[in-house]
């Protein structure tokens, strides 16, 4: 376990010093013509003390040979910075033209060598990890820790590994091999954490609904707090991954979609021109071959839907004729708006039934639509509670009929006027001066309703006055032979002639003929024209209201009292 721990230890430090050896370069490095060759004898000495360490380690007790391997890792740590700094050196004095070729040459053998060794050692620490893996228990608390050191270690190494292509790139050194080699394990590496997003992610899923089962079961939280964490930590090394790919020139946009799927953000990175692109590509990609597979299935499906909706749309409308013609022709006592209703309520019943045989036909589910419509209808029935009122209200007077189209009403309190059109929500009334109004149905059924040509027979109450000098008897036979004469007068019921009123000014008659309903109006103004007539050619007044003033003269005993 010791040796393990060193083992780990060691890989992590390496590379973090790998890591930052480009930045504390520029302080350690001093000016000056030998520096270069500086650099490179204190590299061999530091690499001879190396060798001598790995000679004698194995003749050492195992306590002994854990510190001899801390040692032996702080001096290759030493080497690798060393090798680093020669590196950052000779690219600034390349860059000034001032590089000894000699020098490169040297320098480019050993960060060869240093590859090699960081390749080899990243092979063993695989071998090494796998094995050590797969002693201990699957998703467990000993397997997590060994799964957290080899990703950082190894991310730690990859970067470091990059980080030297980068500065053999620099100094116009060849990286062909160990680029195409690095990529290689990049994308593998990459590769697998994409996969490892779909197996832990559906592992999460499971242990959850077995923890819904049972809750009480610990280790089936801790396996579910294990497995996250590990998604968690997969992530980090996953996007490190990405990155290095990135920075070594690989298009590596397809596995920002993964890391999109798995962080749940857009980040800057993933917005970038290219990724986004990518992403888009994949997209089309995806919907051209599934558009190749399922094409013509939706095509014929869209076709019989189209064809579907157009035979029950043309069923609709010989629904409405049939509707129209045997409710016409019935005995039933049903008033126009209760025959609009039922016709246009069946016409649109069978017009819901073909979209949705339609919709089974293609494949869709009718049981979620059914059950959003009933959602849906109590959420707008709650919010359009006026509204229903008015339906409600509009039901009611479809049922019990106190009006029709073409029926004279006064409603909504003192609106006059002929029924232009009824719905299930408002009342289109036409008024005699010819405006519309649009009343809502429950104003009208929560107030008075007068409807004047529901009766096919009407009276027509006139009033008039004679002077009080006037002959009652020859007013009355005159107003009696004017109702005789008319011709829309109906003899029965019989029109009545009274004496009814002594008023003020005159002795008043009521005249009550029976009339049809349409000839009320003609009947109200020809009666009225001729009794007018009739009365001047016979001499009989028709008085106004009137009032007698007396004056009487003052006396002098009331003129001394004023005084």
């Amino acid at each position: 376990m010791l040796k393990e721990l060193t083992r780990y230890c060691g890989a992590l430090g390496l590379a973090a010093l790998l890591v930052c050896a480009p930045i504390t370069s520029a302080m350690a490095v001093d000016s000056g013509s030998d520096q270069a060759t500086l650099l490179l004898d204190k590299y061999q000495r530091q690499q001879q003390r190396i060798e001598k360490i790995k000679a004698n380690i194995d003749q050492v007790s195992s306590i002994e040979q854990a510190a001899i391997s801390h040692r032996l890792l702080e001096r290759h740590l030493h080497a690798f910075e060393t090798i680093n700094q020669l590196s950052q050196y000779l690219i600034e004095q390349k860059a000034l033209g001032l590089a000894d070729e000699q020098v490169l040459a040297e320098v480019e053998q050993i960060i060869a060598q240093n590859n090699q060794d960081l390749v080899n050692g990243i092979e063993k620490q695989q071998l090494e990890f796998n094995k050590a893996y797969a002693e201990e228990e699957a998703d467990g608390i000993k397997a997590f820790q060994l799964y957290i050191e080899h990703l950082a270690s190894s991310d730690l190494i990859y970067t470091a590994m990059v980080q030297q292509i980068s500065n053999q790139q620099a100094l116009g050194f060849s990286v062909d091999t160990e680029k195409e080699y690095l990529i290689d394990r990049l994308y593998t590496r990459a590769e697998s954490f994409s996969g490892m997003v779909g197996l832990v992610g559906k592992k999460r899923e499971e242990l959850g609904k077995l923890i819904k089962i049972t809750p009480d079961d610990q280790s089936l939280k801790d396996q579910l707090a294990v497995v996250t964490e590990q998604l968690a930590v997969a992530g980090e090394s996953f996007k490190l991954t990405v990155d290095l790919l990135t920075q070594l020139g690989f298009n590596a946009s397809f596995y920002q979609q993964t890391l999109l799927k798995l962080g749940g953000q857009i980040t800057t990175d993933v917005l970038d021109v290219n990724i986004l692109g990518g992403i888009a590509k994949r997209w089309l990609e995806r919907l051209s071959e599934y558009f190749v597979e399922h094409g013509g299935e939706w095509i014929f499906k869209l076709f019989l839907l189209v064809a579907i909706y157009y035979i029950f749309r043309s069923l609709s409308r010989l629904v409405r004729k049939l509707m129209t013609k045997s409710l016409d022709s019935s005995k039933l006592n049903l008033s126009s708006l209760m025959k609009d209703m039922i016709i246009s309520s069946v016409a649109r019943v069978v017009i819901i039934i073909g979209i949705l045989f339609a919709l089974a036909q293609v494949g869709i589910s009718l049981a979620p639509i059914l059950a959003g419509l009933g959602v849906a209808g109590f959420i707008i029935g709650f919010a359009l509670q006026d509204t229903l009122g008015n339906f409600a209200a509009g039901l009611m007077i479809l049922i019990y009929r106190p009006y029709d189209v073409g029926d004279m009403v006064e409603v909504g309190g003192g609106v006059f006027g002929k029924v232009k059109s009824m719905n299930l929500v408002s009342t289109t009334i036409l008024t005699i001066d010819n405006q519309t109004l649009v009343i809502p149905n429950s104003k009208i059924w929560g107030d008075v309703i007068k409807n004047v040509t529901a009766q096919k027979l009407r009276r027509v109450d006139l009033v008039f006055g004679i002077g009080y000098s006037d002959d009652i008897e020859k007013a009355e036979a005159v107003l009696n032979e004017l109702l005789e004469k008319h011709p829309m007068v109906l003899p029965e019921p019989e029109p009545t002639v009274k004496l009814h009123v002594l008023n003020e000014s005159s002795v008043d008659f009521i005249v009550r003929p029976w009339v049809k309903t349409d000839d009320y109006w003609d009947v109200y103004w020809d009666i009225t024209r001729e009794v007018k007539m009739r009365f001047d050619r016979d001499g009989i007044s028709i008085p106004f209201p009137q009032r007698d003033v007396h004056f009487y003269p003052a006396t002098s005993e009331a003129a001394q009292i004023e005084k």
